[in-house]
């Protein structure tokens, strides 16, 4: 009898598939499931035509990660510098609200509000960037990459490094974050 897959399953699978795994692997994973839908699970990513499937690339970060060069907070890092990025290269625009007379509490302290956080996260960035040029690992290219949908073999190529010189800014310069800053969990926006 086949076994039932959800959305999850699926989507699993797909990972795995874009990993390398053979049906085998995937088998160990999913007891009981069929040859037959593991080739259904591979035709539906097939589904496209060979332009849209050159445009597909997959998250540079994330590969990092699977590859374990980098771990949790090194990805919630890549979250705070790609935001503060995103807020100091914005439009200025001009907000004005009134909170007299409410206090937030989240378990007896005082919660950041959100002009705080985005002056923090700002202020960080900045430091984060001076520190990177002590240490001499160039930003251009982890900005590039957080920024932009461009793989690390497209960030050398833009930059004129050699094959795997972006990668190492991009790992330095996020565990540098880490270091300095130590984020937790992602910016809820």
């Amino acid at each position: 009898m086949p076994l039932n897959l959800s959305v999850e399953d699926k989507g699993m699978i797909v990972s795995m598939l874009d990993d390398g795994a053979n049906n085998g692997r995937i088998s160990l994973r999913f007891p009981g499931i069929r040859k037959k839908q593991i080739d259904e699970v591979r035709a539906e990513m097939a589904k496209g035509t060979e332009q849209t499937k050159r445009k597909l690339k997959r998250d540079p970060l994330l590969s990092l990660y699977r590859s374990g060069d980098m771990d949790i907070n090194e990805l919630y890092a890549a979250e705070y510098i790609r935001y503060a990025f995103s807020l100091i290269t914005s439009e200025i625009r001009v907000r004005v609200m009134n909170f007299d007379g409410f206090v937030d509490l989240f378990g007896g302290a005082p919660t950041e509000t959100e002009s705080e956080l985005k002056v923090r996260v700002q202020h960080q960035y900045a430091k984060w960037f001076d520190e990177c040029t002590k240490k001499r690992i160039k930003v251009g290219p982890v900005i590039h990459l957080l920024t932009e949908p461009v793989t690390l073999r497209e960030t050398d190529r833009y930059y004129g490094y050699r094959n795997g010189t972006a990668r190492g800014h991009v790992i330095n310069g996020l565990k540098l974050y880490v270091k300095m800053f130590k984020p937790r969990k992602g910016i809820k926006f």
